[in-house]
């Protein structure tokens, strides 16, 4: 350990010296300017330090040491002098000395009392070391909560999130307050639209947009410099800042992100199948309208050929009153003939009644389609007009529970 002696007296600074030699790396200034100056030059581990000395006396060398920065302030100094009193050694407690010592002095006690401060010195440093490792993994701890705390944040809202513009709307807002800079990437179906966390530039460049389509079909994580791709099947988001300098929160976003983007590409898959399920009811109520236009002209033609039927039956029997008589038949043939007509318009009779009940049943099954084409319509109206409230509700930052909620929807 390097210590070093200011004194003026050559003779004083000799013996110390050789008091010490044997346990210390001892270093000698004549004066206290010399002194400060050796401070800054050598940084020793422990400074003793004469009281009476010409030009600036110890108690002033110290309270310079103490007053040139935090660097040199944890030095431990000692007084070593021939003044012993109370008012001396208050002087130097209040200059930030550690120890006072007189002389004469025994060698081996002023080794032992030097070797103590810097053990103490060193346990200080340690436990210094210790605080401020603990201050540096709280403050830490605290940033990765309320990371962790704004992506749980989105993550509940993205459940109730409607359209592609407020999902990112909403990403973007956790990742403004990470000091992140994104542009975001969502694939649905039909279509790829981007976006963008600038402010002052809110659309996506096609140099930009082109880049982020090619690396959406390579690795989940692709880095290049300070920017980050990161890739899932509906959504691929590129930060151009990623703080590459800072390893913690490096670390930390590399484990938030994809978290955030695999919960926001559910949202996009959700929003793909729901967009896929109001088309298909929309469709269903069409293909019910051709259905029931189709059972309508069944209808009407089973009708009209009632009625066609009807009327060739009775023209019959019409022509059967006027032509049998002139037939010249005799009674048993003209009885025979008369049975079998009746008996056939009978027949025909019953069919037609057939065709009645048959009309009836057509009829209720078009009652029918009605009734569930208008249920279905009312279900897609409720599902499109509650997904809207939702997303208005999110964009004000409020809670879409109870203004929201119907517990009569259930959406197909």
């Amino acid at each position: 350990m390097k210590v070093l002696v200011v004194d003026d007296d050559t003779i004083a600074r000799k013996a110390i010296a050789k008091a010490l030699e044997d346990s210390f790396d001892v270093i000698l200034a004549e004066n206290g300017p010399s002194g400060i100056e050796m401070v800054k030059s050598e940084v020793p581990d422990l400074i003793l330090l004469d009281v009476e000395m010409p030009e600036m006396n110890g108690f002033e060398v110290c309270q310079s040491i103490k007053d040139l920065n935090s660097q040199y302030k944890d030095i431990p100094v000692v007084f070593l002098s021939s003044l012993g009193s109370m008012n001396e050694r208050l002087k130097g407690l209040e200059v930030g000395a550690d120890e006072y010592l007189t002389k004469p002095f025994e060698p081996e006690i002023l080794k032992a009392k030097l070797s103590k401060l810097l053990e103490f010195r060193q346990d200080r440093d340690a436990l210094k070391q210790q605080l401020d490792d603990a201050n540096k993994a709280a403050f830490q701890a605290l940033s990765g909560t309320s990371e962790f705390g704004t992506a749980i944040r989105f993550v509940e809202k993205s459940h109730s999130i409607g359209t592609y513009d407020l999902l990112a709307s909403q990403f973007f807002k956790a990742t403004d307050q990470f000091g992140l800079s994104c542009s975001l990437m969502l694939k649905s179906e039909h279509e790829i639209k981007y976006f963008t966390s600038s402010k002052t530039n809110p659309v996506v460049s096609p140099l930009e947009q082109e880049l982020i389509t090619m690396l959406a079909a390579a690795e989940r994580f692709n880095d290049f410099g300070t920017r980050t791709q990161i890739n899932y099947p509906h959504v691929s988001l590129l930060v151009k800042n990623m703080p590459v300098d800072d390893p913690e929160r490096y670390g930390r976003y590399k484990d938030l992100l994809p978290f955030m983007i695999e919960v926001a590409n559910a949202t996009v898959r959700g929003l793909n199948i729901e967009s896929q399920l109001i088309e298909q009811s929309h469709n269903l109520g069409k293909s019910f309208d051709v259905v029931k236009q189709t059972l309508i002209q069944l209808t009407d033609a089973l009708q009209e050929n009632q009625e066609s039927v009807a009327d060739i039956m009775n023209k019959m029997l019409m022509e059967l009153d006027e032509e049998v008589p002139r037939m010249g038949l005799d009674d048993d043939q003209e009885g025979y003939l008369i049975s079998r007509v009746d008996s056939a318009v009978t027949d025909a009779n019953g069919v037609l009644d057939k065709g009645s009940n048959l009309k009836g049943s057509i009829t209720n099954v078009i009652r029918l389609l009605d009734h569930l084409v208008e249920q279905q319509n009312q279900m897609v109206d409720k599902a499109v007009a509650s997904k809207a409230c939702t997303d208005e509700v999110i964009e004000e930052e409020g809670s879409s529970q109870d203004i929201c909620s119907d517990d009569d929807i259930e959406l197909f």
